[in-house]
């Protein structure tokens, strides 16, 4: 019993450092994009691209990393061809990004605030 309880404490410990790189990268790439043609008269065109990202990491452990990077990209395009009389196109492109960093492990700061 003792030597299995040695094993899987010493497996533990070789392995909690993969856990503690898990969340030094987050990454988030978003793109959006509409395309609209419109002939004759009285047509329209109302077209959006909204992007919306929620980033967070949490650091609770006494002896792991800091909460590190945090990337975000977001793009959106529009494009309408419109001939005619009397037409009406609206756009619009939306980017909301929240990147939040929480470290509570008394050791400081995460290591880039961003």
């Amino acid at each position: 019993m003792k030597k299995s309880a040695l094993i899987i404490s010493t497996l533990a410990l070789a392995l909690s450092p993969v856990a503690v790189f898990a969340q030094q990268v987050q990454t988030n790439v978003q793109a959006g994009s509409n395309t609209a043609v419109s002939v004759g008269a009285g047509n329209v065109t109302n077209q959006n691209v909204v992007n919306n990202a929620n980033q967070t990491q949490f650091s609770l452990d006494g002896y792991g990393l800091e909460p590190q990077i945090q990337h975000n990209v977001q793009a959106g395009q529009n494009q309408s061809f419109t001939s005619g009389i009397g037409n009406v196109t609206n756009q619009g492109v939306f980017n909301n990004a929240n990147q939040t960093q929480v470290d509570l492990d008394g050791y400081g700061i995460p290591a880039y605030p961003y």
